[in-house]
């Protein structure tokens, strides 16, 4: 039971019932509070890591791109005349 102070007439079966229900309804809200604040927090940890690994995938396509360009221009081909084709 909670311990909230009463007014006069603290003997009726209503007082006991609202002030329990409100005692309730006030643990259901901070509980909800807290678990809101949790869920926004994970919420933003997925979204950095889901930016992170989409950095590391660009970074990673970059580099094979780059390895690519240097093995073909190792082949002897001319690259940068291959990428003038291909862009327009």
């Amino acid at each position: 039971m909670s311990n909230r102070p009463v007014g006069e007439n603290n003997t009726g079966i209503f007082t006991l019932l609202f002030r329990e229900t409100g005692l309730f309804f006030e643990q259901v809200w901070k509980w909800t509070e807290d678990q809101a604040r949790e869920d926004r927090l994970l919420i933003a940890d997925d979204d950095r890591r889901r930016l992170t690994d989409a950095e590391t995938r660009k970074a990673e396509a970059e580099a094979r791109l780059l390895e690519q360009i240097r093995l073909a221009k190792q082949a002897g081909l001319d690259v940068e005349a291959i990428m003038r084709r291909v862009k327009g």
